[in-house]
């Protein structure tokens, strides 16, 4: 085959209607005998199986103790009753397979990716779900990871990204579960111990409370197998309570925080909406227009393009278990930054107001073409059905947006903008030396 050959042949592939681009990602679910829901998808194409264990278990379960959850998803793979963290870690490199952690807000997890023959893939599945089950917290590597988590928290003082971040969280969501830093403070992460931890396990690392993810080249019967085998023994324990809305903003809010650099970092934010809110659709084909899509962007456009006041600007709304933020960001010169915002929200008012059929019908064709490249490896596959599994969105959701995003109108668009977008009840923060305009 030529390259030109090639070449027509993947865009003939990436233009098909998209209803035929998904048919290969079937996804099945079921429980476990303990009662964790499983997501599997059956993609035999590599010799190779992607496995998550999801627990609702992220920082807005933290309670008082902030960084709690972060911390627990780092400690799982320290030790077991029968294994150090050494003799973990060269196990599983001598199998030649990734294993992972890590906790969010909504949720914490641990992920592995190996090969499917039996000689490796049985022994790895052992070792992970000795991993997942037997952890144990030693007082010498809680220690240890206090002092390396520590480093990083200081530095955070001198990064005005990370300032801006921790601000929007705090300021978004004033006493929400959502408002402290995944990862702690200075002051939290020092006083928490070991008991923390084991109590934290306990109560969330527990079937009830688990998803099984399994996309690779296994059959329905082995990755049954396989999700009986990592949950089996967790006690069954139940489900946390469900996470508190968040209270929007009634009036806008501006906080300057004065931090030495020659750039300002800015957000323009609010809350945007959950997971399965029938309106994100729109929001979201409606936000690659406004800020989503990088220099084919109105914001784009507008603030650097015309006025040349920022290298890049960006925008985007982030769905969680409860209404996640909407944000604008960018950073400009100090002299600027002041002009800067007034660009952004004359932007904004325009957009609400109108925006181009021409423009929107080539995000449109954009979004639902490249739609194939989303799901071109199974770690794409199981981070989506993962996700779609764990917010309890449709079965048939991947199969479902790219048709909904292109039966979207303009009044669509304009018609849920207007409704959860309130440019005069906005956050807006600003580090470092903002300068007033002339």
């Amino acid at each position: 085959m030529t390259f030109k050959q090639f070449t027509v042949l993947v865009f003939a592939c990436t233009t098909l209607f998209f209803g035929q681009a998904w048919a290969k990602v079937t996804i099945e679910t079921w429980q476990t005998s303990k009662g964790s829901k499983v997501m599997y998808v059956h993609a035999p194409e590599l010799p190779m199986v992607d496995v998550e264990v999801r627990f609702d278990a992220g920082s807005a379960r933290d309670g008082e103790k902030w960084g709690l959850a972060s911390f627990t998803a780092g400690m799982m793979a320290t030790a077991t009753p029968s294994k150090d963290e050494n003799q973990i870690s060269e196990a599983f490199n001598d199998l030649g397979v990734q294993i992972g952690a890590d906790a969010g807000r909504d949720a914490a997890s641990l992920q592995m990716r190996s090969l499917t023959r039996a000689s490796i893939l049985s022994p790895a599945l052992a070792l992970f779900a000795e991993v997942l089950t037997q952890p144990v917290f030693r007082t010498e590597t809680l220690s240890r990871e206090k002092a390396r988590l520590m480093t990083g928290l200081k530095q955070k003082t001198v990064q005005p990204q990370a300032m801006l971040r921790d601000a929007l969280w705090s300021q978004l969501y004033g006493d929400h579960p959502y408002a402290h830093p995944v990862e702690g403070t200075t002051q939290t992460v020092d006083a928490l111990t070991t008991d923390d931890i084991k109590g934290f396990y306990k109560q969330y690392y527990v079937a009830a409370n688990a998803q099984v993810t399994i996309v690779g080249a296994v059959d329905r019967t082995a990755a049954e197998q396989m999700a009986e085998t990592l949950v089996r023994n967790l006690p069954t324990g139940k489900q946390p309570a469900p996470i508190p809305e968040p209270q929007p903003l009634q009036r806008a809010q501006f906080d300057t925080i004065q931090f030495g650099s020659t750039q300002t970092y800015y957000t323009l934010a609010q809350l945007g909406v959950k997971r399965g809110d029938p309106d994100y659709y729109a929001l979201f084909l409606g936000n690659h227009l406004f800020g989503g899509s990088g220099f084919g962007s109105l914001l784009m456009e507008e603030v650097r393009e015309e006025r040349g006041l920022v290298y890049g600007v960006s925008s985007g709304f982030y769905p969680m278990r409860v209404p996640g933020p909407f944000q604008i960001q960018l950073s400009t010169k100090n002299a600027s930054a002041m002009e800067a915002d007034k660009v952004v929200r004359q932007t904004l008012e325009g957009f609400m107001a109108d925006f181009s059929d021409t423009h929107l019908d080539a995000i449109k064709r954009n979004l639902v073409g490249g739609f194939p490249l989303r799901i071109d490896s199974n770690a794409k596959i199981a981070g989506y059905i993962s996700m779609i599994g764990f917010y309890d969105l449709p079965l048939d959701y991947l199969e479902r947006f790219p048709q909904k995003v292109s039966e979207l109108t303009k009044e669509d668009v304009l018609k849920a903008w207007r409704k959860h977008i309130h440019p005069d009840k906005m956050l807006t923060i600003m580090v470092g030396e903002p300068k007033p305009e002339n």
